[in-house]
This record gives structure tokens, sequence and C-alpha cells, in this order.
């Protein structure tokens, strides 16, 4: 040892060099294999995302598809009533009854009571954009059936 105890240093033995460099390649590998485990994360997020998305535009275009065409002229019929109860999942009849009368309420956001009035009525005229007066005219019903042919109600 120099003067005062400071200076010279011991020198690492040949065990200790060897546990040293063990313990920096542990860590390295540690490193590297957080991070290999961060890149297959991020690789599987984009993936269940890609997959995802991909789902969606497929459940679009088959409920676009599944959608009848229907022709745009104003009549609520029995062909409008059929495509509007298809799209609200419920039984397809033709027959636009209480049963659809609510999950029709239901997806506008008004009291779902089955009966559908003036109130139902300007809810479904502000959802499809028109001008809202409480009565289902022919303006109504053509926006309704357009959007029903494009899969967007």
């Amino acid at each position: 040892m120099g003067l005062f105890g400071i200076g010279d240093k011991k020198k690492p033995s040949d065990a200790e060099t060897a546990e040293k460099a063990k313990n920096e390649a542990n860590a390295k590998a540690a490193r590297e294999a957080f991070a290999a485990q961060a890149a297959e994360e991020e690789k599987k997020k984009r993936s269940d995302a890609a997959r995802e998305a991909g789902a969606k535009v497929r459940a679009e275009k088959a409920v676009k598809k599944a959608s009848p065409q229907l022709a745009v002229d104003g009549a609520w019929g029995t062909a409008t009533n059929k495509a509007l109860q298809t799209v609200l999942g419920v039984t397809v009849d033709g027959v636009f009854g209480p049963a659809s009368n609510k999950a029709l309420q239901k997806k506008l956001g008004v009291t779902a009571d089955g009966v559908f009035g003036p109130a139902s009525t300007k809810a479904l005229q502000k959802h499809l954009g028109v001008t809202v007066d409480g009565k289902a005219g022919p303006e109504t019903v053509k926006a309704l059936q357009t959007r029903l042919n494009a899969g967007t109600f």
C-alpha cells in the first residue's frame, strides 16, 4: 500500500475478473431478452390491431352485403321494415310492431316504450339528418332507405 493507504490498488484476482465478466454477460443477456420480449409484445399489439381492423371491415362489408337494396321511393313498406329489422337484430317479419319499435327507440336513445310516435320520429329524423318535423314523410323514408342500402344506419 502507498503512503497513508492511498494509491496502490489491489489487483483483482482471476476469479474476481471471471465473476465480473460473468455478471456483465448475464446483465447483457437480460437486457437483450427484455428488448426482444418488448419487441415481440409490440409486434403482437400491431398484429392484434390489424386483425381487429380487418374483422371490423369484414363485418361492415357483411352488413352492407346482407342489407337488401331497397327502392329509394319514400314509401315505408314491408321491404323497408324487413331491412330495418335486420339491422336492428329483431325478428324479420316485415311487420314493424312493438318489439321492432323498442329496438329502434333504443338505438335512437329515446324512451323505449314500443310506441313510435312524434318524439321517436323526431329522433329518427335527427339521426338521419333530415328536417325534424315529427312526421315520417317521403323525405325521412328516402333518407332511411338510403342509409339502409349503404349499410350505415
